[in-house]
């Protein structure tokens, strides 16, 4: 790796041969694009004949993964276009996918569109921390919704409290 190369790095869409032997998958005819390792992580987007998203997904190895979307993806017959973007480590790369794939909305991703059913949000401390999970982990509508009645707190009475513990020697008040 080239110690003035920054990422991640994305490189622009183009053009898809998705019918290309599986090692001329990415750039028919052509070499990787300079500064991209076989195995650094990266963020592929698959895009139909109108740029609309189809799929995003993550890989390190696209011969295996392009190779396995080509014999059981029902959407592969539609990919016309494909955008890359390279990261030098894998440990932050799945929460960059979520994003895209909350924000391109692409039409075939089954994971991650909807996130996690359940998150740690902390409820003591700063209100900003469990805002950021909400946003992060939670789907829009459910914000939204949540949001609106939270501004309702009169939908969701308290318990009654017992009454406060006595010594069995005194009297209720």
């Amino acid at each position: 790796m080239h110690a003035s190369r920054t990422f991640p790095l994305h490189h622009p869409l183009r053009k898809f041969d998705r019918d290309a032997p599986v090692a001329q998958m990415l750039l028919p005819g052509e070499k990787r694009p300079v500064g991209w390792g076989p195995l650094w992580p990266y963020i592929y987007r698959f895009y139909d004949v109108d740029r609309r998203p189809l799929y995003i997904g993550i890989t390190s190895c696209s011969a295996l993964r392009f190779d396995g979307h080509r014999k059981q993806a029902e959407w592969w017959p539609l990919v016309e276009y494909i955008a890359i973007s390279v990261y030098a480590r894998h440990d932050d790369i799945r929460e960059f996918e979520r994003a895209a794939i909350r924000n391109e909305q692409p039409r075939f991703n089954r994971q991650g569109l909807r996130g996690v059913a359940t998150a740690k949000v902390p409820l003591h401390g700063a209100p900003e921390a469990a805002a950021a999970v909400l946003f992060r982990e939670a789907e829009p509508g459910f914000i939204t919704a949540l949001a609106a009645l939270l501004m309702q707190p009169e939908r969701f009475p308290q318990p009654e409290p017992p009454p406060p513990a006595r010594f069995a020697d005194e009297e209720a008040p």
